[in-house]
């Protein structure tokens, strides 16, 4: 039996799943019509090899299932002609993803120009875990107002190469150093190791030597990047499972370091965060009581109701009315 511990406000919310279990991460990657198919196809065969490379016995191992997504779903084509079928981005299926990249290609430009695309883009960014581009994709990234410096605050972490070569050469680049990045954190150094060797070609031999700093932070970046993670999904029942699965690092490891580096349990983390939502959503919308418990995570009214007076001394109602008639709280 699958051990099973409460996460959430007085430690009775959402239960979390052991870290022994096998997870599924989705990953996404963003196409526009012009876009290139070499990063994109180099990311999608990364993880692909990542996948294959793992023992299928391994219990606590991480499945990527890779999904090509776009504005409208259908058919997109790349800068060759070659058509590719997506899904929508956006759907019910894709709001959010594990890792999200953003493909780059000669179409960039005008996709960045579609506003309902965009738009899309911005709110699958605030929903996913990991948000970078490949080759000229930052494009689309900065038309979605998410600059280069703001990466790491949207997502887990961001990896780049940071250097100047030719965009065939680049995009492939930062497929490889995503994917490697990524399957470092998730599966360790030697699946990572594997991947790369079967990827290098004779003008990247480089990439297996330089595994040991792809992806690197500090255990303070960890539990930074934990606490954004937990701020971005806290209208969603996530698990201390979850949280400790995005800095790679078991339960009782992160645990411990997200005490001792923010001063409160990830537990009461989350309730803050929780609060912090629901009383921006009191203030700045007219959505009844229950709607704003089910969108912060805090399940129902009466219990939103319960937690909410417990540390405000005030009913949402009484709240929202005093915040909005501008009277001292």
């Amino acid at each position: 039996m699958s051990h099973v511990t409460a996460f959430g406000d007085a430690e009775i919310s959402s239960l979390y799943h052991s870290s022994e279990e096998r997870v599924t991460k989705l990953i996404g990657i963003l196409l526009y019509d012009g876009f290139s198919l070499l990063g994109a196809g180099t990311l999608a065969e990364a993880l692909h090899i990542a996948n294959e490379t793992q023992s299928s016995g391994l219990s606590n191992g991480v499945t990527y299932s890779v999904r090509l997504v776009s504005a409208r779903g259908g058919a997109v084509a790349c800068s060759s002609s070659v058509c590719v079928w997506t899904e929508r981005l956006g759907g019910q299926r894709f709001q959010g993803f594990d890792a999200l990249y953003v493909a780059g290609g000669s179409g960039v430009t005008r996709a960045a120009a579609d506003e309902s695309l965009i738009d899309s883009l911005r709110i699958a960014c605030s929903q996913s875990g990991v948000v970078s581009s490949l080759g000229n994709g930052d494009v689309m990234l900065a038309a979605a107002g998410i600059s280069r410096r703001d990466w790491a605050s949207v997502g887990r972490g961001v990896w780049h190469t940071g250097t100047s070569k030719s965009a065939a050469s680049t995009e492939r680049n930062d497929a490889l150093i995503n994917s490697l990045a990524l399957v470092k954190r998730d599966l360790g150094y030697d699946i990572a190791t594997a991947v790369a060797d079967r990827l290098s070609s004779s003008s990247d031999q480089h990439l297996p030597i330089m595994l040991s700093t792809i992806g690197t932070t500090t255990l303070a970046e960890k539990a930074q990047e934990s606490a954004r993670w937990l701020e971005r999904n806290c209208g969603r029942p996530i698990s201390v499972g979850d949280a400790a699965r995005t800095v790679a690092m078991s339960e009782r490891n992160f645990l411990r370091l997200f005490k001792r580096e923010m001063g409160l349990t990830p537990s009461q983390y989350l309730l803050r965060a929780r609060l912090d939502l629901s009383c921006e959503l009191l203030v700045k919308s007219d959505l009844p009581i229950d709607k704003i418990a089910r969108r912060t995570g805090l399940t129902n009214g009466e219990r939103f109701s319960k937690v909410f007076r417990k540390q405000f001394l005030m009913s949402p109602t009484e709240y929202r009315s005093k915040r909005k008639n501008g009277d001292a709280l």
